[in-house]
């Protein structure tokens, strides 16, 4: 069985954009209509898309409803976003819309009572748990904000207090490869699967090429997110298309 591979299309202004570490400053923007993109990942054997929500993100207020809706409506893909879900309101929203799964960071560590007591325990496995970790002094810790704030909380209890709660999915980002294409963190990766069984981790940040999806297969991780190397070539759609019919 080999890992689930979902490209990422981070959304600013309904256009196609990477960011440099989450800097808005150093933004990219791609000639790609995201919907015709997310087409052609589908049309190479994709299942699964990942959004980001730059809007969301930045400003806490979407700019992007129309184009998320529309590659749900058009594309047979299961679609998951996040970026700025900072209230009951937006929860609520789009876990009434066709979204698979809503990814969720800040507004679940900051407000982590009220995020809970929110939630039926029966919708809570259509949350993914978004956790933005700088390691420092070989201590992962979890940043918040566009990871702009200290959460003041380390990883794995973090991990813990929320699989407690009834969340399985976890979407872990290492903020110093994000953007930058110098491979995945396998060591973490490896870390948080040999520490809690039966939660599905999704890594994301540093992935450049094939031989990078297949490191993170070789140590059983459940899903990928991949982004700038899929939109530029670093990995190309035929090493896309043999990576997924290898399972």
């Amino acid at each position: 069985m080999s890992m689930n591979l979902i490209p990422a299309i981070d959304l600013l202004d309904q256009k196609c954009v990477r960011l440099l570490r989450g800097d808005f400053d150093q933004v990219t923007f791609y000639q790609r209509d995201p919907l015709h993109l997310a087409q052609h990942y589908e049309s190479l054997g994709c299942e699964y898309l990942h959004l980001v929500d730059l809007n969301g993100t930045r400003d806490g207020k979407s700019e992007n409803a129309m184009i998320v809706d529309s590659i749900i409506s058009e594309t047979n893909l299961k679609v998951q976003m996040g970026g700025g879900i900072r209230s009951n309101d937006s929860i609520k929203y789009w876990l009434d819309s066709e979204l698979s799964k809503l990814v969720i960071g800040s507004y679940a560590i900051e407000e982590y009572d009220q995020f809970i007591a929110s939630l039926r325990p029966e919708v809570r496995s259509r949350i993914i748990i978004a956790l933005d970790i700088l390691i420092i002094n070989a201590v992962p810790t979890v940043r918040i904000h566009g990871w702009q704030k200290d959460s003041k909380m380390t990883l794995m209890p973090t991990i813990k207090s929320f699989m407690n709660n009834g969340f399985t999915d976890f979407l872990i980002t290492d903020i110093n490869r994000d953007g930058t294409l110098e491979g995945p963190n396998t060591n973490l990766y490896r870390q948080i699967s040999d520490e809690f069984e039966n939660i599905n981790i999704i890594a994301s940040g540093g992935v450049s090429k094939l031989d990078d999806l297949i490191k993170l297969n070789d140590i059983a991780m459940q899903s990928v997110v991949v982004g700038k190397s899929l939109l530029e070539n670093k990995i190309t759609d035929q090493e896309v298309i043999q990576f997924l019919q290898k399972g």
